[in-house]
């Protein structure tokens, strides 16, 4: 019990903490770069902790001769970024299965926040495009339709892997019934973030857009309770099943 508890604490912590991890990969390790390459220089960076409600940003000042390609480099590249760090630790995770739940955690959260932040950007910003995205679409390089199907194909691979990652990992201490409920229960958040974006009248996001947020969810519920066995996803190890 004792385990379990300090388990969940450590779950909540290190999300937290992650979340501001990704933040911080999308502005620095993407934008950032690129920007500097280019001969720009970066004015300010902020990296918010209410995010979602709140953006986290960076300012960077271009020289008058950057090409349109260069910018259109430098508005993606926090997108871009995201999304192949996110799937390497997916792929590590997924390859990696006996790795000690002390650091596979960790990295599941960081993919996670990753994986929201792109697909999410992409999605809503093809619904009503705002800050990368919009850029992107005044540039011509993304239209409204394709930013929605590159965010649906980002999530849906994500969605599917992390799934399974986070299966694994509360089956090391929990059963395995309890575990596919973690995971539906873990899916939850989506439409919490987007409550919290809907929270801040500045982001105009719509909120006839919740009953999509939803779709996660019950796409969860499909997958834990009809296509995957009762006991699929527990360690072959009798020491590692807690029984009900």
């Amino acid at each position: 019990m004792q385990n379990r508890r300090i388990f969940l604490v450590t779950f909540v912590a290190v999300g937290f903490l992650t979340k501001l991890i990704s933040e911080f990969v999308h502005e620095i390790l993407g934008h950032g770069p690129f920007v500097l390459l280019f001969g720009g220089t970066i004015e300010s960076v902020c990296i918010s902790v209410l995010w979602p409600y709140d953006n986290s940003y960076i300012n960077w000042l271009m020289p008058s001769n950057i090409t349109s390609v260069q910018t259109v480099l430098i508005y993606a590249s926090g997108i871009l970024v995201c999304v192949a760090t996110s799937f390497a630790i997916q792929s590590f995770l997924l390859v990696k299965r006996n790795t000690p739940w002390c650091y596979a955690l960790p990295l599941f959260w960081l993919g996670f926040w990753l994986l929201a932040n792109s697909s999410g950007y992409l999605l809503l910003g093809g619904l009503a495009p705002f800050g990368d995205v919009y850029e992107l679409i005044r540039l011509g390089a993304l239209t409204n339709t394709l930013s929605l199907f590159a965010g649906f194909a980002v999530f849906l691979t994500g969605f599917l892997a992390l799934s399974w990652i986070l299966r694994g990992i509360l089956t090391r201490t929990f059963s395995a019934l309890k575990a596919r409920f973690g995971v539906v229960l873990f899916w939850f958040i989506v439409p919490a973030l987007f409550m919290v974006m809907q929270a801040n009248p500045e982001r105009n996001v719509k909120l006839a857009y919740l009953p999509l947020m939803l779709i996660p969810i019950l796409a969860s519920l499909v997958v834990e309770y009809f296509l995957i066995s009762p006991k699929q996803g527990a360690d072959k190890s009798p020491d590692n099943i807690t029984v009900e």
